[in-house]
Formats: C-alpha cells, sequence, structure tokens
C-alpha cells in the first residue's frame, strides 16, 4: 500500500499530502478518517465525499501531476487538489454525463474556489467541523401529530 506524505504540524494545523497519481482512492478515504478521528458521524462523512469528488474531478477532467493536501484548521477542514488541467470545476445542471460533484461541493462546502498558478490550478474547499450531528432522517420524516385515526 502507498501511504501519504507525513503529516507536517506546524502553526497552521495539521497538514496531510498525497500523490494522487499513487494513491487509490480507498486509501485517501481512509486517510481522510485517520487525520479527522476520533470524530464520527455526518462531519466525518460530509468531508469523505467533498473529498472523493474533487479527487474524481481532477482524474477525469484534470491533467497530471496530481496531488491533495488537507489542512485542520481552527474548526475547519481545508482540502486543497491540485491538477494541470486547464478548466476549471462549475457547478451546472446535472444530466446523464454528470455535473452531480460540484452540486456536492457546493452544498457541503462553507465554501470553495480555484487558485491559478503557473502550470496547474488547486481547487479549494473548506468544511466545518463543529457542523451539528443529528439524522437527517429523524428530522425529515417525522410523522404528524394528529389523531385522524380511528380507534373503534
Amino acid at each position: 500500500m502507498t501511504e501519504p506524505l507525513p503529516v507536517i504540524v506546524g502553526d497552521g494545523g495539521q497538514v496531510a499530502q498525497f500523490d494522487l497519481e499513487e494513491m487509490q482512492g480507498w486509501q485517501v478515504r481512509e486517510a481522510v478518517r485517520e487525520l479527522l478521528a476520533p470524530g464520527t458521524g455526518v462531519t466525518v462523512e460530509d468531508a469523505v465525499l467533498v473529498i472523493e469528488e474533487m479527487v474524481a474531478n481532477a482524474r477525469e477532467h484534470g491533467r497530471s501531476p496530481r496531488r491533495c493536501r488537507l489542512q485542520l484548521l481552527a474548526g475547519r477542514l481545508r482540502v486543497e487538489v491540485d491538477d494541470s488541467g486547464s478548466g476549471d470545476p462549475r457547478v451546472r445542471t446535472p444530466d446523464l454525463a454528470g455535473g452531480r460533484g460540484m452540486i456536492v461541493i457546493d452544498r457541503l462546502a462553507t465554501d470553495w474556489g480555484v487558485l491559478h498558478y503557473e502550470g496547474f490550478k488547486t481547487v479549494w474547499a473548506e468544511l466545518p467541523l463543529d457542523r451539528p450531528r443529528f439524522s437527517p432522517l429523524a428530522t425529515a420524516f417525522e410523522p404528524e401529530q394528529s389523531d385522524t385515526r380511528n380507534d373503534s
């Protein structure tokens, strides 16, 4: 198994770096879960989903070299994915060819964007680590409290 590059701890928080040319998607997902441990639940799975979409976009639409950085900051996770492709990600109307990944990123991240450098770009997103944990099913599907049943 290819290991992630070492986690760097500095004034800006912990940073984990990955060479996406060598790492499989499941390895990146596991590294995210380890970095966010002992957290569990919606926040971690939201982060995994956003990172998975960003990495998939870089692999599908970008060009080598591809790298990923995860940075733990005060109350948030910053994700950065580099590639040398010329196109920028954008939220668009989904169709049979795709278009759902950026909608997911846009909904789950507090902010996201693209930074351009000579020869490559960095797509970044930030996710809150202090989002309240609740079961969306518990709140979305609560039955109405009415006494309309026939008890006879």
